[in-house]
């Protein structure tokens, strides 16, 4: 497979995959608490206010997504391991990783920074939630991008 292609498709399957950690985010959000909104916490990160916060926090989500997976899928390419099924548990291994790191972040560092009072006590619970999401994140755009590497 070709670099270019290997660049698409993680690119792609990046998207996808941050829709759906996006929607399993949201519906957490729904049931448990308003603050483990992923969105809405880092759009509000950077205005300052929970207006608006989901546009710029979906778009800042949406990019990362798109690089996470494209880096994801290079680290695949050069494991000789884009297929299936090794895409899909690498995708969620470095999920995994990935999510240890960001609910690390998030935790200690983001939340006694943000700038609204509600999003500044990250708790265990909101670091796991956030570590399943970035499972979430890996396990979708690897099923994807392995399905489609089957079709090449």
């Amino acid at each position: 497979m070709s670099i270019l292609t290997v660049i698409i498709l993680g690119a792609i399957c990046g998207l996808i995959g941050s829709f759906a950690m996006n929607l399993f985010m949201r519906t957490v959000s729904h049931a448990y608490s308003q603050r483990v909104d992923m969105v809405i916490a880092l759009g509000s990160f950077f205005t300052g206010t929970v207006d608006n916060a989901a546009t710029l926090g979906t778009l800042i989500h949406s990019i990362a997504g798109i690089v996470f997976g494209i880096l994801y899928f290079l680290l695949m390419n050069v494991m000789n391991s884009l297929s299936f099924p090794s895409a899909v548990f690498l995708g969620l291994g470095f999920g995994f990783f990935h999510g240890l790191i960001m609910s690390y972040c998030l935790m200690f560092i983001a939340s006694e920074r943000h700038p609204i009072e509600a999003y500044r006590k990250a708790t265990l619970e909101q670091g796991l939630l956030h570590l399943v999401g970035h499972v979430i994140f890996g396990g979708v755009a690897g099923l994807i991008g392995g399905l489609f590497a089957l079709g090449l």
